[in-house]
């Protein structure tokens, strides 16, 4: 099972205590990231759908096929990219959060790697910087042995 630094990695609430010490910073990190991802795209959403009915009047003047179909495109494109984020900061909240209560391995493991997804979770947002050694710094926390046996 590799070397066990504290003894027994299913010891008792001892091993689980420095096992949550160990994901709690990287996990607040996520938790903080996906917030970002939510505030941003329920902006971008907001602007998107604003901007759709901004151009639909200008849709039926003189402006020819081709623009008009780039302008719905990015509209489209736009409300499904802040769809998609939404969905994704979610998820990074959610596993965090199973991440400090020392639950649901898999789940804290894909919020850590959509992270480091680069305008995943925020599309322009300054998270996109951020989210990439915050989510390295979990995936290692996460792939310690005496880490990843403390997870029920």
């Amino acid at each position: 099972m590799g070397s066990e630094i504290y003894g027994s990695p299913y010891g008792g609430g001892a091993h689980r205590a420095i096992a949550a010490s160990k994901v709690n910073a990287p996990a607040i990190g996520l938790i903080v990231i996906g917030s970002l991802g939510i505030a941003w795209n329920l902006l971008s959403l907001g602007l998107y759908l604003f901007g759709a009915t901004l151009t639909l009047p200008s849709m039926m003047g003189d402006q020819d096929a081709a623009q008009r179909a780039l302008s719905m495109m990015h509209s489209g494109f736009g409300l499904l990219l802040a769809i998609v984020g939404l969905a994704a900061s979610g998820l990074i909240i959610y596993g965090a959060m199973k991440m400090r209560a020392l639950t649901g391995y898999g789940l804290a493991m894909a919020a850590a790697i959509l992270a480091m997804v680069p305008g995943l979770a925020c599309w322009w947002c300054c998270c996109g910087l951020p989210g990439l050694p915050i989510g390295i710094w979990a995936v290692i926390v996460l792939v310690d042995n005496n880490v990843k046996a403390s997870f029920v």
